[in-house]
Order: structure tokens, then C-alpha cells, then sequence
């Protein structure tokens, strides 16, 4: 069983993210419209994930050749993103009356843009492309509206915007540690390295 989550993990990210489009559409007319655009950001980002690792894929692929990096178990890396994805993603589909819960998954989507648009740049990508630019260009509406009805519906607290931040974060940072750790590198030696592919030293 553990091998199959294993192997599968991103099929089962995929079956759930069709599971709740079914539910989010048969459901629509009775949702408020933050649990909608929970459902829809939770969608986006499974298809993100499906950009990134699998079609066209190569996003780890490109972390490996760019930053000098090595994932002896990639596995683990796609596991942890689906259990990253479930938590800032799904957990406030049940939940829409926290606010700051949904407008998570909502920040962290607005940074993919930049992110990957920095990427091209920063690693100097033969096209105008790194993996996951589409999902992330095509999906920014979904962030950008909510954060949009929230603020204009006066629906969060100024601190209740540094909840989703923290939160967010929370789930990166953790998910990252697991990542480094259970591929066999210590956390601060795994910064080290790819700050130093980042910014290599000038030749003398």
C-alpha cells in the first residue's frame, strides 16, 4: 500500500481534483462564493502539479541541472507536493467561513507567476518557458478575484492576511525540510549548494 501512495501520488492528487470539480459544479448555486473559489484554486493547483511533473513535466529536472541539486528519490518530492497541495488547498473547501484558510492557497498562487517567470530569466531557459508558466498564467483570475471580493467585502482583518502568509509558509517550509531530509541531504548543506549554483563565484 505504501509503495502504491508512493507511485501513485500524483494520480490520486488527480482523482481527487476530479472529485471535487464534480462536486463543485453540481454544488455551485449553493456554495458561497469563497467555498467556490476554494473548489476552483484547489482544481488549478492540481492541474499546476500535473504541468510541472508530468505534462510537459521537467520541473525537477530543471531545480536538478540549474541548482546543482540531486532527488535520489523523486517519489518523495511528488508525495510531499500532493500532501502540500491537500492541505493548503482542500482543507478550506470544508471551511469557508475561515476566511484566511482560503486566501492561502490563493496567495501562494499569485507568487507561482512571478516565480516562474524569474525562472526563465534567472536560469536563462532556452524558451520563454519553465514548467508550470501556462497553469500559472491561465489561473491567476481564480486568486485575483477572491482576493478582490474579500478585500472589497471588507471580509479579513489586516492580521488575518499575515494567518494566510504564515500559514502558507508553514506548509512550504515543512514540506521543503521533508524533501531535503528524506533525500539524504541536511537542510542548511542542501541551501548552501544551490545558493552557490545561484550565484556562482566570478572566475579569477
Amino acid at each position: 500500500m505504501k509503495s502504491f501512495i508512493f507511485k501513485n501520488s500524483l494520480n490520486i492528487l488527480a482523482v481527487t481534483g476530479g472529485m471535487v470539480a464534480i462536486y463543485t459544479a453540481m454544488s455551485w448555486s449553493a456554495m458561497p462564493v469563497l467555498q467556490r473559489m476554494a473548489g476552483l484554486i484547489f482544481i488549478a493547483l492540481v492541474v499546476h502539479a500535473w504541468e510541472e511533473y508530468r505534462f510537459p513535466g521537467g520541473f525537477m529536472e530543471m531545480e536538478t541541472r540549474h541548482l546543482n541539486i540531486t532527488f535520489p528519490r523523486p517519489e518523495i518530492n511528488e508525495l510531499v507536493l500532493v500532501v502540500g497541495i491537500l492541505c493548503l488547498g482542500l482543507v478550506p473547501l470544508f471551511f469557508p467561513h475561515v476566511v484566511w484558510l482560503t486566501m492561502a492557497p490563493m496567495l501562494l498562487f499569485i507568487g507561482q507567476f512571478p516565480g516562474h517567470i524569474g525562472a526563465v530569466k534567472r536560469f536563462k531557459l532556452e524558451r520563454f518557458y519553465s514548467p508550470g508558466l501556462v497553469t500559472a498564467v491561465l489561473m491567476q483570475p481564480i486568486p485575483i478575484y477572491s482576493i478582490i471580493y474579500v478585500v472589497q467585502n471588507k471580509l479579513m482583518h489586516p492580521v488575518e492576511w499575515l494567518f494566510s502568509i504564515v500559514y502558507a509558509g508553514i506548509v512550504m517550509a515543512i514540506g521543503s525540510i521533508i524533501i531535503i531530509r528524506m533525500n539524504g541531504r541536511k537542510v542548511f548543506e542542501f541551501i548552501k549548494n544551490a545558493r552557490a549554483a545561484k550565484h556562482p563565484a566570478p572566475k579569477g
